[in-house]
């Protein structure tokens, strides 16, 4: 009888330990940064159990499970995040690494709207850093006439045609569309972690919107800190080397700021971070 018992016990004991080794969630690493705009986590779970996130404490909303597998992005801020993904009595947690961001959005906003009303405008000059040498010596009337005069520099520059918004949502989400370049954006606590240029590639082919698409590409990046010009030739080159089959093209990067560039069968896009 207890020779008959052993073989049962075994069999219910591998099941269950069969059990016990689908019951986890798996990922390749622990550790994960922002590839363009988003880091994105790819890992296997209990086949047909739900599957959730929490980052900071808070929980998100269902992530899809495909048969055991999964895939959940994660927009970065200026601080390092902890995700933990939970399937049933599973759990896995990741890191995802900081970004250095480009600083307040709205200054971001107000610093490229004033280098597109001098580009549209010549004859108006920021006379700011002129000004403030001689600030000192200003009486008050000329300091509250100074004042005035900036303030209604701004306010055109923020008026014009093409100008960004001064204040933008939190999170990723299309900002605005200049021509036909869409501008997207991922906002954090009122700081600009990155930003992507969205064209159809067939504006590339027709040379008077190409010329505006460069000229809004080019805007974005010298407000970031880059070289737009040097930044422009590169991108020309690898394109020039391409195939016709490739999807992304090397990054380029210019004093800091990184540009990582993809295509989609009708699109252009451009991912601008640190």
């Amino acid at each position: 009888m207890f020779k008959k018992i052993l073989p049962v016990i075994a069999v219910f004991g591998m099941a269950l330990l069969a059990g016990c080794g689908q019951q986890k969630i798996t990922t390749p690493q622990r550790h994960y940064a922002a590839d363009g705009m988003v880091a994105v986590v790819k890992g296997t779970a209990p086949h047909n159990e739900k599957i959730t996130a929490t980052i900071a404490g808070k929980k998100t909303e269902k992530i899809t499970n495909h048969d055991g597998n999964f895939v959940y992005t994660v927009a970065p801020t200026t601080q390092a995040q902890q995700v933990v993904f939970h399937s049933g009595s599973a759990k896995r947690a990741i890191t995802v690494a900081a970004s250095a961001g480009f600083g307040q959005y709205a200054a971001f906003a107000q610093k490229y709207n004033f280098i597109l009303l001098q580009m549209n405008n010549p004859q108006k000059k920021d006379t700011s850093a002129q000004s403030s040498s001689s600030t000192q010596a200003s009486t008050p009337a000329a300091k509250q006439a100074e004042a005035a005069m900036k303030a209604q520099m701004a306010q055109a520059a923020n008026q014009q045609k093409g100008a960004l918004p001064l204040t933008a949502a939190e999170g990723i989400h299309n900002l605005a569309t200049i021509g036909q370049t869409v501008v997207r954006v991922n906002v954090q606590d009122k700081q600009l972690i990155g930003l992507t240029t969205i064209v159809p590639t067939s504006v590339l082919k027709n040379k008077k919107e190409a010329a505006s698409f460069i000229t809004t590409f080019s805007l974005i990046a010298s407000t970031m800190g880059a070289d737009a010009k040097n930044v422009l030739k590169d991108f020309q080159k690898q394109q020039k080397d391409a195939q016709s089959s490739q999807t992304t093209m090397k990054t380029i990067v210019s004093k800091n700021v990184h540009f990582n560039i993809g295509f989609s069968p009708t699109k252009l896009y451009i991912y601008i971070t640190r």
